[in-house]
């Protein structure tokens, strides 16, 4: 008998089979219900010296060879748009198979299909198919019933059995169904989803008599837990995010409803005691969570007995930045917390409500998703979904994969420009031209869809002049959504019937004039000049329409950040855009008051334009709405909304959105200073922005051309800059000094 070795993982990006049409067979139960489905397959072995397993799955598997686990991963295969295709896992089993008997087992669930789970399998021992779809047998009658990524899962721990051993007796099993899927296989492409950190909790006994875990950290992910009792008693558990207002656990925040076949609200998991001590964890559902409230615990509850364990892509950690500001040191764990929880294999709105993958959400945060993390092969592969799911007219959906929305709702400005803005990302973090080849034929149905949108106007707008014929008033649109003061629903009503004009042709102009600077790239320099001059005349049909003076009227600080920071006006007149937004922060308190699409640009646009004491106390301001309000109160991760919480305890929303903590890319870009002046850092600027309390930073980034750092502190008055460069770097001093450095370690010292 071979002995036993580890598992080999063999990664790919290419396909497997191509296309559509070609048909795959896959096996499942044929048995529509809530069970999961486990399923063996037995086979003879002599000798083998090669040997090739490759899984991918309708639904989400987890596989045994032998009885033992085979890839440590969670959720595979990961959520790909499954209408186009799935990603397939691909492993080097040679050392691991036995002469003689062997047994492939897997558990099969819904996961992000939803539907009827079915695996695909294909073994190959030394250049033989081995495992087929013949030989295989199935069951639904196992210990996982009742199971949704979302909702929950019921477990009935009365039925559990070796049944992944080659000796497990599968007697009474039945043949499995098979059916076909028309999508591409392909090989595993994003990062790996694992289990990562734990936490103990400690316990809270609740006004109202509940017993409830904290975990001291808001995380997606599950819970472990030992407990001993009796065999059938019954024991819930809810995870939710906060107390409410009377200090009770809650979920209301997350407008959870009782699921109708389960008798509990969402984020629910219902075990089914075995007799003696026994030890679980979810296997088909994850969760967002701080808190987990216990109903029918049958001993005493003790935290060693419990664990969340969050769950996320594994991808590399990048940047750090600590600074003097423990406040701001904490708004950047947070927001470092609130990217795990939303990373897991797409990028999220939210781990416990929605789930899904907005098309906004990383638009406006891929930039400080990059900073701190390598979203390579992350966000490429999500782009992947984006493309295989843009229309035929061209409109890009507003949530990927499989978001499900009318097509009415599709193409909405500021979400939909994501095809331009994360692979223009890509390359400038990365230098990786070849995303921008890939996606440049998207790109190009995004403008085209665009261009004759602004064609058609609403029948109030029809007499209006010339320059309508190059600004978007059709369409659906989301707009700058959750400005302090306004509700989702309000705003949903105002994006079907009076969509926002000014950000729907701010975005025309700017993804036409971005798609400019890819077609450039590329050598495509006739589409250059087309795209080049097209945004041109959107940006001047934008200045007779918005500034009309040469200078906003607005009291809403968007309406100020947006021409500056997608570059809109002319540099004449952006002083004056600039020292009107400074009035209305300071007037308004240095209270934040931009939504989803300003908030990103805000701080840039102050101190990029000499406000750096404006930009500063707006972070730094501890009244609401504001970053460190948030943190004053409790955060662990970012809010959905800036009223996520207030003095009373009374929460709305969703705890645990990354979006609003894009002001960690100002702390990287601008307060420490780091931005590539070539593409993937091939040539470094640092130019350090100081203010407010901060006497100290200290930043690095690991980029694509080695690990950058910048770190000052204040000396009276005085500043000292220490740098690390892997490439030459142009530094720009506070005093206005410029100095040109090759690769390697510097201190500079200036008068401030």
């Amino acid at each position: 008998m071979t002995q036993p070795t580890p598992f080999a993982l063999m990664v790919g990006t290419g396909a497997i089979r191509k296309g559509h049409g070609m048909g795959e067979t896959f096996i499942g139960s044929g048995k529509t219900g809530d069970s999961a489905v486990y399923l063996r397959r037995k086979f003879e072995v002599e000798g083998a010296s090669e040997a090739t397993l490759r899984l991918t799955a309708l639904g989400c598997y987890k596989a045994w060879l032998n009885g033992r686990e085979l890839d440590p991963q969670v959720f595979l295969p990961g959520r790909t748009s499954v209408g186009h295709r799935l990603q397939v896992q691909e492993y080097d089993i040679a050392g691991q198979l036995m002469d003689g008997p062997n047994v492939l087992a897997v558990l099969l669930t819904k996961g992000w299909y939803g539907k009827d789970p079915a695996l695909y399998c294909s073994l190959s021992i030394d250049g033989r198919e081995q495992c087929g779809v013949a030989g295989w047998l199935c069951s639904a009658d196992g210990p996982l019933g009742f199971h949704d990524m979302k909702l929950g899962e019921i477990y009935d721990a009365r039925k559990e059995a070796d049944w992944t051993a080659v000796t497990y007796d599968d007697q009474g099993w039945a043949a499995p169904i098979e059916q076909t899927y028309e999508g591409a296989l392909v090989a595993h492409q994003g990062a790996r989803i694992l289990e990562h950190e734990r936490f103990v909790p400690t316990v809270v006994h609740t006004p109202d008599g509940s017993t409830v875990l904290d975990f001291g950290q808001n995380i997606a992910g599950y819970m472990e837990f030992t407990v001993t009792g009796r065999e059938g008693h019954v024991v819930k558990m809810l995870y939710g995010e906060t107390l409410d207002e009377a200090g009770n656990f809650t979920q209301k925040n997350l407008g959870f409803r009782v699921n109708k076949k389960t008798g509990s609200p969402e984020q629910t998991v219902q075990y089914v005691l075995k007799e003696g001590t026994q030890t679980y964890k979810p296997q088909a559902s994850v969760h967002g969570f701080q808190l987990v409230k216990l109903e029918g615990w049958p001993e005493e509850v003790v935290p060693r007995n419990f664990s969340a364990i969050a769950v996320y892509s594994d991808l590399e950690q990048t940047g750090t930045f600590t600074c003097s500001n423990e406040k701001v040191n904490k708004l950047v764990e947070n927001i470092r917390w609130s990217t795990k929880g939303n990373f897991l294999d797409i990028p999220t709105d939210c781990p416990q409500r929605e789930r899904a993958g907005w098309t906004g959400d990383i638009m406006v945060y891929s930039i400080p998703a990059t900073y701190q993390m390598d979203t390579r092969a992350f966000l490429r592969k999500w782009l992947e979904d984006v493309m295989l799911e843009q229309g035929e007219d061209g409109r890009i959906c507003n949530i990927v994969p499989d978001g499900g929305m009318p097509p009415f709702m599709d193409g909405a400005a500021g979400w939909s420009d994501a095809i331009v803005k994360l692979p223009w990302v890509l390359y400038q973090f990365y230098g990786d031209e070849e995303i921008l080849e890939r996606a440049y034929p998207a790109m190009q149905k995004h403008i085209a869809f665009m261009e004759r949108r602004s064609k058609k106007r609403k029948p109030w707008n029809a007499l209006k002049g010339r320059h309508w014929d190059d600004l978007i008033d059709t369409g659906f649109h989301w707009g700058e959504w959750l400005e302090p003061g306004t509700s989702m629903p309000a705003g949903a009503l105002r994006g079907f019937t009076v969509p926002d004009v000014e950000v729907a042709s701010a975005y025309y102009a700017w993804s036409t004039a971005t798609v400019s600077k890819v077609a450039s790239v590329l050598g495509k320099e006739g589409d250059a000049r087309r795209y080049l001059e097209l945004s041109e005349r959107v940006k001047a049909a934008y200045r007779t329409e918005f500034l009309p003076e040469g200078t906003v009227r607005s009291s809403r600080q968007c309406r100020y950040v947006r021409p500056v920071a997608l570059d809109l006006i002319d540099d004449e007149a952006k002083p004056g855009v600039v020292a009107a937004l400074n009035d209305a922060v300071v007037a308004n308190g240095y209270r934040i008051g931009t939504g989803f699409l300003s908030t990103p640009h805000i701080c840039n646009v102050l101190s990029d334009h000499g406000y750096v004491e404006t930009a500063y106390r707006l972070l730094e301001n501890e009244e609401q709405p504001g970053w460190l309000y948030e943190v004053g109160h409790g955060a662990t991760t970012m809010w959905e909304n800036w009223y996520g919480k207030d003095d009373a305890g009374h929460v709305t929303n969703s705890l645990n959105h990354y979006s609003p903590g894009a002001i960690v890319g100002w702390l990287y870009s601008r307060v420490a200073g780091i931005q590539p002046l070539e593409p993937g850092f091939e040539r470094v600027l640092i130019a350090p922005v100081i203010g407010g309390s901060m006497t100290w930073v200290d930043c690095t980034y690991k980029s694509a051309a080695g690990t950058i750092r910048s770190m000052w502190r204040r000396e009276g008055s005085a500043l000292a800059l220490h740098i690390e460069v892997p490439r030459p770097a142009v530094v720009r001093l506070p005093n206005g000094e410029e100095r040109e450095v090759e690769a390697g370690a510097y201190e500079f010292y200036c008068e401030l």
